[in-house]
């Protein structure tokens, strides 16, 4: 995301930034040029083999087995100093299974490892037993795709090798048919180096939540000092290799005790945004990447998506390839979740600016965010699911964001932090607005089809809080009646982010913004914390959550704010009142 980003250096800063970057020197070099870089690398112990190339490994998830001793699974190896320092973790959970995750840290060979399912808090009633082995070639991770649980029942679990046994985990497994409500925890963009995750705490001690919905910049890339100063990073310089990456994910789960509860408490369900490679990135490359100078950008990129698969609980949908994640999740009959990749798989670079939005770049036909294979499988999944509403879990911002220049041709300084100064959010739809279309087409039913009502969108990455309606020109009458709602395909929430800052617009250029955007109908630009979701048979509710500090580890939090959006209106409505 360039424009949040970049608002957090000076101007002139900026654009030496860019000229550096013109000139072939690298970002890390020219920051730590300027007194801002980190210092030397640090490294966890026991990372893995340096910068080995990807090699698809099967299903990238250890082998398991339905009972057993694990013993037999691996070579001889001391197992005295193991230990599961980073936690424990599930994702992706359907009626009958989910991954389960860890890491077993203090061993240098393929190590035997045993995952024990409860059924009971106690560990007294056990469910079953898995075996896998943690080896060098996915840093010591371990992911098992257990299959025959019981659908929207809760489980307990453990790891064990030799006498190391993990901290407990809890999960529970998504129902297979009518669900009375469901209801996700939202979060994205964690940037450690800007404070402390209290909104990870404040979801921990909720016992409501069927799953968390991570939606992307779930790590950061940069070096110490580059982007925030609140907390320090392994490696202290920015990642660009595999071992960098598997560090800094390493980091995160080993030394942030709130990421590490929410893990062992709830399910995730993730995909990545930029940052879980470098700012910006798309297909082809990234503006905080420098070619040559930080190596070959498809190898990068490849072993971030590799690091991505290790370290967290995700299940790739095609066995061996860490590159694609987009994918489908089902919650029994009350919803079907899309989970998207609108940054590497298939997106063109964004729309550079000045670029007119009407008449340029972004409504290029040809233009892609997710591209035609992912497109296909997403609008044959609108138009097909069964489920009552249809959720789209979506990095970038996919409402529109109007703000016409002055009369010198640039839009108010205040709001180029939004959009630039020629008034596009190139990052976002906005400079893909093709690809919009089609899918407000399907939504609207075009060329024959049938309507799709119940859509949901769920979207991270501008560290901010919106509600909109979605629809093609929220300033043509005949499309869309502001007041009603009358003409709205579906809604967008647009989560706060958990640490990373926000804009420091005031309120009299966020009131002008809003009049040539009547869909948007609540903005809050700084304030962090969580989105909470719940759906059921008559409603889709949004609330939005704040902490009140990141400056420290604690604090409170509270609702600022509930939306609803009633079965078949496809528009958002406010109300007032505490989460149930």
């Amino acid at each position: 995301m360039y424009f949040l980003e970049q608002s957090t250096m000076s101007a002139p800063l900026r654009k030496r930034t860019r000229l550096a970057k013109r000139a072939g020197v690298s970002r890390r070099l020219f920051l730590k040029g300027l007194g801002i870089g980190g210092g030397g690398a640090v490294m966890l112990a026991g990372c893995g083999s340096e910068n080995g190339p990807l090699q698809p490994t099967g299903n990238n998830i250890n082998p398991s087995e339905a009972v057993g001793s694990c013993a037999a699974s691996a070579g001889p190896t001391s197992l005295d100093a193991a230990t599961f320092a980073h936690g424990v973790a599930t994702g992706d959970p359907t009626p009958s299974g989910m991954i389960f995750w860890t890491r077993v840290s203090g061993v240098s060979a393929p190590t035997p490892v045993t995952l024990e399912i409860y059924r009971d808090e106690a560990l007294k009633q056990l469910d079953s037993t898995r075996c896998a082995t943690a080896s060098e070639n996915r840093d010591y991770t371990v992911k098992i795709d257990v299959e025959g649980l019981q659908p929207a029942t809760t489980y307990w679990y453990v790891f064990k090798t030799g006498a190391a046994q993990s901290r407990t985990g809890r999960t529970r497994t998504a129902p297979a048919g009518d669900a009375q409500a469901i209801r996700f925890g939202v979060v994205s963009c964690s940037s450690m180096a800007h404070g402390f995750f209290n909104a990870y705490a404040q979801l921990a001690k909720r016992k409501d939540i069927d799953a968390i919905l991570h939606l992307g910049d779930y790590i950061y890339e940069y070096g110490n000092g580059q982007y925030g100063d609140v907390r320090t990073y392994e490696p202290a310089t920015e990642i660009v290799t595999l071992k960098d990456y598997r560090t800094r994910h390493g980091h995160y789960k080993k030394t942030d005790a709130d990421l590490q509860n929410l893990h062992a408490l709830f399910p995730f369900v993730t995909i990545w945004d930029d940052h879980e490679s470098t700012n910006n990135s798309y297909r082809d490359g990234a503006e905080n990447h420098t070619e040559g100078e930080e190596g070959s950008w498809p190898q990068r990129k490849s072993w971030a998506q590799q690091a991505y698969d290790e370290w967290m609980p995700i299940r790739l949908p095609e066995a061996g390839n860490p590159s694609k994640i987009w994918r489908r999740l089902r919650y029994g009959n009350m919803l079907d979740i899309f989970m998207l990749d609108t940054r590497l798989f298939d997106r063109d670079l964004e729309s550079s600016t000045p670029v007119n939005p009407v008449e340029g770049t972004a409504r290029a036909e040809d233009r892609k965010l997710i591209g035609k294979q992912q497109m296909d499988w997403l609008t044959d999944g609108l138009k097909t699911s069964t489920s009552t509403w249809k959720v789209i879990g979506n990095q970038v911002v996919f409402h529109q964001w109007s703000v016409k220049p002055g009369p010198d041709g640039k839009v108010p300084a205040p709001l180029q932090s939004l959009v630039g100064p020629s008034g596009l959010n190139g990052d976002a739809w906005d400079g893909y607005v093709a690809e919009r279309k089609r899918i407000t087409a399907v939504l609207r039913g075009d060329n024959g089809g049938k309507k799709v009502n119940n859509t949901v969108i769920l979207t991270g990455d501008v560290h901010s809080s919106w509600v909109a309606d979605i629809t093609d020109d929220p300033n043509d009458p005949s499309v869309y009646n502001p007041l009603t709602g009358d003409g709205s395909l579906a809604v967008e929430f647009v989560g706060p982010s958990v640490t990373s800052p926000g804009l420091p617009i005031p309120q009299q250029a966020v009131d002008a913004f809003r009049v040539p955007n009547p869909h948007i109908k609540f903005i809050n630009l700084q304030e962090h914390g969580y989105m909470l979701v719940t759906f059921t048979a008559q409603q889709a509710s949004c609330e939005y959550w704040y902490v009140s500090t990141i400056a420290e580890k604690g604090g409170t939090e509270r609702l600022a704010k509930t939306f609803l959006v009633a079965v078949n209106t496809n528009r958002v409505a406010g109300a007032p009142g505490l989460s149930s």
